[in-house]
């Protein structure tokens, strides 16, 4: 039974819980007829982004399992870190136990209670902000590039790419490529040669690259288990990748300047961030960049510190190649499975004379049954990890 407050409405929480669940930002389309905005912002509507995550999750596993859950055995999987370069000295704070210790090139070594220093330049006046939202206008070309390096090595590869933003404010990409168990490469071999990839600026010609730093080659490689007899498991390996990726996207829906409107944000930060937008709204400019400059430029990349592409990207179906997804899942696809479903178990009675609260406390309801629904029909569809 749902609790009420005095007055006979849903309580706090089950009101906080509607907030979660309804988009924040309904859009009518005609009168008494409204989808949802489909932000990816957690902080414009958690709801929305939550299905956003929800759909490149189901997209990511769909290119790993199988219809019965299990890892597909004619395939190996790589995990690979590409990052940004350097475009100034920042603060060294470690993240793990490896890195305590190290010095910083301040001069101090920070300890984990110094987390407000992590990503900050040491000399906030000489940082290269412009060379950074420039690097980021660049990105898309240069991450196609490696794309291309990385299949000149094996026509075959797939991938799935997710973009997230590292505390210096610089993206940086994880992705998870797919070869032929028969191809001979390994992790390190395409690490590199998609590390080694280069491109040009769009506007100023200038080449831009990957950093060498911070980055990671792996083979999702199957579970080692002490019986001899027993077949080795890679599901527990892929669901951590799976895991990780997914982790990187829910940071990547969050607002992508932290710190700007966090009241725990030092001042320094919040410098940092400011200097970054000036750079991205007034100093660099884009191929679509009118003559008065980029204050006036509509792309969504000056607002967006340079980059204005998508946070997630997946290998397309070709005539030549499978794509990503190995069931054809696509988020058009889960989408229109989605208002299927809801069309068809909407509550009759909904909008017929109710009080405003009573609309949303069915509207809560019926997401929820759907949420149950989608839970109950994605492992067999959509092959989600045992």
């Amino acid at each position: 039974m749902t609790s009420t407050g005095t007055s006979g409405l849903p309580s706090d929480d089950v009101l906080a819980a509607i907030r979660s669940h309804i988009c924040a930002r309904p859009y009518e389309v005609e009168p008494g007829r409204f989808i949802r905005c489909q932000s990816r912002r957690t902080a414009v509507c958690p709801s929305c982004a939550g299905l956003y995550r929800g759909d490149w999750q189901r997209i990511a596993r769909s290119g790993i399992y199988d219809a019965d859950g299990h890892p597909l055995p004619s395939y190996k999987y790589f995990f690979i870190t590409l990052s940004a370069p350097s475009f100034g000295p920042v603060h060294l704070v470690p993240k793990w136990e490896r890195d305590a210790g190290r010095r910083c090139k301040c001069g101090q070594t920070h300890g984990h209670d110094d987390v407000h220093l992590r990503g900050l330049p040491i000399d906030q006046d000489s940082y290269r902000y412009e060379d950074q939202v420039r690097w980021h206008g660049a990105l898309g070309k240069l991450w196609r590039s490696s794309v291309a390096a990385m299949r000149r090595l094996c026509p075959d590869a797939e991938y799935y790419a997710v973009r997230e933003l590292q505390s210096r404010m610089a993206l940086h990409l994880h992705i998870v490529v797919r070869v032929p168990v028969g191809a001979v490469v390994d992790a390190e071999t395409m690490g590199h040669a998609a590390r080694m990839a280069t491109a040009t600026h769009p506007e100023t010609g200038e080449v831009v690259e990957w950093g060498k730093r911070g980055v990671q080659d792996r083979e999702i490689r199957a579970r080692v288990t002490e019986s001899d007899d027993v077949t080795p498991d890679m599901s527990r390996a892929a669901a951590r990748v799976i895991s990780y990726t997914s982790k990187a996207l829910m940071y990547s829906t969050k607002d992508i300047l932290p710190g700007e409107r966090d009241e725990t944000a030092t001042p320094e930060r919040v410098e940092f961030v400011k200097r970054l937008r000036q750079a991205a709204r007034l100093g660099v400019r884009c191929v679509d960049c009118p003559p008065g400059g980029p204050s006036d430029c509509p792309r969504r990349a000056h607002d967006n510190l340079g980059f204005g592409g998508h946070v997630v990207t997946v290998s397309r179906p070709t005539e030549r190649r499978e794509g990503w997804s190995l069931s054809h899942v696509t988020r058009k696809l889960l989408r229109e499975q989605r208002a299927a479903w809801m069309e068809a178990n909407r509550p009759a009675d909904v909008g017929g004379g109710l009080s405003d609260g009573d609309v949303k406390l069915a509207e809560w309801l019926a997401e929820q049954a759907a949420r149950r629904a989608r839970e109950a029909w994605s492992p067999k569809q959509h092959a989600r990890a045992p």
